[in-house]
């Protein structure tokens, strides 16, 4: 079912027809186009492109809740807000990027990890020897737990 707002003038779709839809521009509530305006049998679509800019003329532009700023400038805020979108999205996906990409402990699955340095295993070898030097192979150590791998 076709919707439009009465501050922006924005048409929108609403695919579940009892619930109230807001305008994705203004968040003003939305109100169903009536019948006249749309194509015979069908809710989702207008006469013709007359029909359409009747019901802006008649019935946007006429109400008390219209804003010439917001009709003149829908696109841009709709183009500036998915952007805003887009961006939030692909942080999201950047973090679960690197989050997907950190190592777990084997043993407790903690990404709480601290990584054994090269000074830290030649410091151990110079005081104990090579048979002191038990983390040689190892590159991460387990804050959780203690183990390392």
């Amino acid at each position: 079912m076709l919707h439009y707002c009465k501050k922006c003038g924005r048409i929108l779709q609403n695919s579940w027809c009892d619930e109230i839809l807001k305008c994705d521009c203004c968040k003003s509530i939305t109100y169903p186009v009536p019948e006249k305006y749309l194509l015979e049998g069908c809710d989702i679509a207008f006469k013709d492109k007359e029909s359409e800019q009747l019901l802006i003329e008649e019935l946007v532009k006429t109400s008390p809740e219209f804003d010439q700023y917001l009709f003149t400038h829908r696109d841009k805020i709709l183009s500036q807000k998915h952007a805003e979108f887009q961006a939030k999205m692909d942080h999201g996906k950047a973090i679960l990027q690197e989050r997907s990409c950190k190592p777990k402990c084997p043993i407790c699955q903690s990404t709480n990890l601290t990584k054994i340095s090269t000074v830290k295993k030649a410091t151990k070898i110079g005081l104990f020897g090579i048979f002191g030097a038990g983390d040689i192979g190892k590159t991460w150590k387990c804050n959780n737990c203690g183990s390392k791998f």
